[in-house]
């Protein structure tokens, strides 16, 4: 599978000085920006209703500031499982997806944020999909899923006492479009007249 990401980040920034009794947190939503992903996977299980997939990805993520227009961006490789419950049409399966992610920071390209962002994190995505009906073992399938990555929280200390913390939260959305080939282990011999 691959397709196309939307992501965006929230940053809240928590400054508390060296007496450790004022504290001040600014909070900053930044804007959407395009990148892309790509999933290799194999799913298992024979039930017409539950399934599980385990899969690896390469996905960009990352933000557009709104005064600047600077971009940061940061590409992952991650190790994903699911939760599949399928239902069936006359024209294919629509599904619902939802599970675990495991996710390591595979480059970073972030001018606003030159510390660094946590090598290896966990979080969940949830989506839905479709798998077209066809002749053949190779059917077609299309799937939207959300993904909020969780807390990339950092701490740096300033020379003047202070103690800032960077909470920093990544949302996107990822569209796929793919193919999965279905192997028959139909074990029944074949009929002859």
């Amino acid at each position: 599978m691959g397709g196309l990401t939307l992501s965006k980040q929230k940053w809240i920034l928590s400054y508390v000085d060296s007496t450790g009794e004022n504290s001040t947190t600014d909070k900053t939503k930044h804007k959407f920006l395009w990148g892309f992903n790509g999933e290799l996977f194999a799913e298992f299980g024979n039930s017409d209703v539950v399934r599980w997939r385990t899969e690896f990805e390469y996905d960009r993520k990352g933000t557009k500031h709104r005064d600047t227009k600077e971009k940061n961006k940061l590409d992952y490789i991650s190790w994903n499982n699911f939760l599949i419950l399928r239902g069936e049409l006359f024209s294919g399966y629509p599904y619902f997806l939802i599970g675990p992610r495991l996710e390591y920071k595979f480059i970073q390209s972030t001018p606003s944020v030159p510390e660094g962002f946590k090598p290896l994190h966990a979080s969940w995505s949830a989506g839905a999909g479709f798998e077209l009906i066809t002749f053949g073992p190779i059917k077609p399938l299309i799937e939207v899923h959300y993904n909020p990555d969780g807390d990339h929280s950092m701490v740096k200390k300033y020379d003047t006492g202070t103690l800032d913390k960077w909470a920093i939260r990544n949302r996107a959305w990822e569209l796929r479009l793919g193919i999965v080939i279905r192997i028959n282990n139909n074990s029944c011999p074949p009929v002859f007249k």
